[in-house]
């Protein structure tokens, strides 16, 4: 029984780390409409990585989602902008975020997010 228990505190401490661990590195996933006919699918990177930080974001006006390279992790939750029109980008902190955001091919509120394992 004393072995079973290392195990079981082994494979919590792993659970914990890795999980811990995707959440610093950010999140990647595909975006796709539910609305019939529309057929709106795209791949999406929420967040940056440890070293690299960035910000994703939606914007409304060009009806696209927008990736931002940070400076450092301390500007992740300030206000960005759109770089090609300086519109306020709502931010996208994580996947449930998406179902409040337009489609921007239909633009029903019909967004769904499916987490993605990183091929790199």
């Amino acid at each position: 029984m004393k072995a079973w228990g290392k195990s079981m505190v082994l494979v919590i401490f792993c659970g914990i780390f890795l999980l811990a661990e995707g959440a610093l590195a950010g999140e990647f996933g595909e975006v796709t409409c539910t609305t019939p006919d529309c057929g709106y699918k795209t791949s999406l990177d929420i967040g940056g990585r440890r070293k690299l930080p960035a910000v994703t974001g939606y914007c409304a006006k060009e009806k696209k989602f927008v990736r931002l390279k940070l400076k450092s992790h301390d500007d992740y939750r300030k206000p960005h902008y759109c770089p090609n029109d300086k519109e306020p980008l709502k931010p996208i902190y994580r996947g449930a975020d998406i179902s409040k955001i337009p489609c921007p091919k239909c633009g029903n509120l019909t967004l769904k997010y499916q987490l993605m394992l990183r091929k790199d």
